[in-house]
């Protein structure tokens, strides 16, 4: 596996926003920080990122501020640096799709974009 340095080229569908959130990722303990949010993907920070690979498949469970339920849906990891791994989504049921777009209109016009 290579843990890439910097960013990689923007391969992204959506812009992000800096966006932090506590999520849980089944199968590991503790719960891991979101550092960014994007319509189709999230870039969770992790201490080791080296447990991943690219391609592989997890489940994650996070609650949005303006939801009182929590969203499990499943992603695929699609980039992995020292400080953590870019995830896009997976099969994102049509509810759950509404919850992450209007959690990501709330926010994009009170938090800057990544690298403003």
């Amino acid at each position: 596996m290579t843990i890439m340095e910097d960013q990689p080229a923007e391969k992204r569908k959506s812009p992000r926003i800096d966006f932090r959130l506590d999520i849980q990722v089944k199968g590991q303990d503790g719960l891991r920080d979101v550092r960014n949010l994007g319509l189709y993907g999230i870039f969770i920070r992790t201490e080791n990122p080296a447990q991943f690979q690219i391609g592989d498949s997890i489940y994650i469970e996070m609650k949005f501020p303006h939801e009182t339920k929590a969203l499990s849906m499943k992603a695929r990891v699609s980039h992995i640096s020292k400080k953590g791994i870019g995830v896009e989504f997976m099969d994102l049921p049509p509810r759950d799709a509404m919850s992450m777009e209007s959690c990501f209109n709330i926010f994009k016009h009170s938090t800057p974009m990544p690298g403003t």
